[in-house]
């Protein structure tokens, strides 16, 4: 598939390409070091940028993994149409700007204990359906059902774990949004149809992560992981590919912090559609199927059926309102809607 010239361009207009190039040299990558279409400069490695190592000799890098763990989105369906909302839009945007929380340091509604935390760090999505923040449902469509194997909070910093104590069910700061949208166009009916996704309807999207607790974390490592880089003698091109091998003291104290931080915001995706969207749905359109999923790689075991295909683009949406980490806008008065994207969503 030939790449756009302008997303070319905008690859060749910063530091991606060498970036990509850069990544290449780590020790135990296997064949290519591969970029998306849309990769753009990140930190030591590039933002859509992808590179595999073979164990045991291959490394872990906190910069590779980058400072927002777990990034993603969570899906929530509805078999609403778009003309029963249509009216509530400036009241449905007044509503999520006042109960969604947003911005650096930002705080949620749940005030964690110590050992509150420490059980949102081992167990991730679990904790929230013991709490009655999620159902069953909600954890059998999230990747690893929202817990993943290794998280260890010994490997975590105080630091770390204060910026993390009230952050809960925030969508942080970056490019993090909140949207509501309309389910434009069906292009797999058949497994649009098991996500409960039909054209027209009302769907929203969360897109949000670790927070500061998941930034903390990679601070902590990309910083010690400088003088680890040379207690292996691993020679880098750059000093942010900082790493250690995977199975060293040190590439295991790294992924057992980094599942903590997967965890973390396995539990915010799940708490930031829970009680805001429970009272958006009783107030402004039927919410009688939803659906909860991480489209970045973090689709359902259940859910979804077997394809021949390797990239399989089910659904279109178009966005009727976006709460931005930063800032909410709203355009009620807008006759129709605006196209954001087309969401891959291929088994991974």
């Amino acid at each position: 598939m030939a790449c756009k010239p302008d997303l070319l361009d905008a690859a060749l207009s910063d530091n991606s390409i060498t970036q990509l190039v850069n990544t290449a040299t780590l020790p135990g990558v296997v064949k290519y070091a591969i970029a998306m279409p849309d990769i753009h400069q990140g930190y030591g490695f590039p933002i859509g940028g992808v590179v595999a190592t073979r164990l045991p000799e291959g490394v872990i890098s906190p910069g590779g993994v980058g400072y927002d763990i777990n990034c993603g989105v969570r899906l929530l369906v509805s078999l609403s149409q778009v003309e029963e909302i249509r009216p509530n839009l400036e009241a449905i945007a007044s509503h999520l700007y006042a109960n969604c929380p947003s911005g650096v340091g930002a705080h949620g509604c749940l005030h964690l204990s110590n050992a509150e935390l420490d059980s949102v760090l081992h167990d991730g999505s679990r904790w929230m359906l013991q709490k009655g923040y999620a159902s069953r449902e909600d954890l059998d469509r999230t990747e690893e059902f929202g817990r993943i194997r290794g998280a260890d909070a010994a490997f975590v910093s105080d630091r770390a774990c204060e910026r993390g104590l009230n952050q809960l069910g925030t969508l942080g700061a970056g490019n993090h949004f909140i949207e509501v949208d309309r389910i434009a166009e069906v292009y797999d009916p058949a497994t649009a149809a098991r996500l409960g996704i039909y054209s027209g309807n009302v769907a929203v999207q969360i897109h949000c992560g670790a927070c500061g607790f998941g930034h903390q974390i990679c601070e902590d490592y990309v910083r010690q992981f400088q003088k680890t880089v040379r207690d292996y003698g691993i020679d880098l091109p750059d000093r942010e590919l900082v790493c250690a091998p995977f199975d060293s003291k040190e590439g295991q104290e790294y992924f057992q912090a980094m599942a903590c931080a997967a965890h973390f915001a396995f539990a915010n995706r799940q708490l930031a559609g829970t009680p805001d969207f429970d009272g958006v749905s009783k107030k402004y359109w039927r919410e009688r199927s939803r659906t909860s999923n991480s489209i970045r790689c973090t689709t359902s075991r259940t859910t979804w059926p077997r394809s021949k295909s390797t990239i399989s683009v089910v659904f279109r949406f178009e966005s009727a309102y976006t709460a931005k980490a930063q800032r909410a806008h709203s355009d009620p008065d807008r006759s129709s809607f605006r196209t954001i994207y087309a969401i891959s969503a291929s088994p991974c």
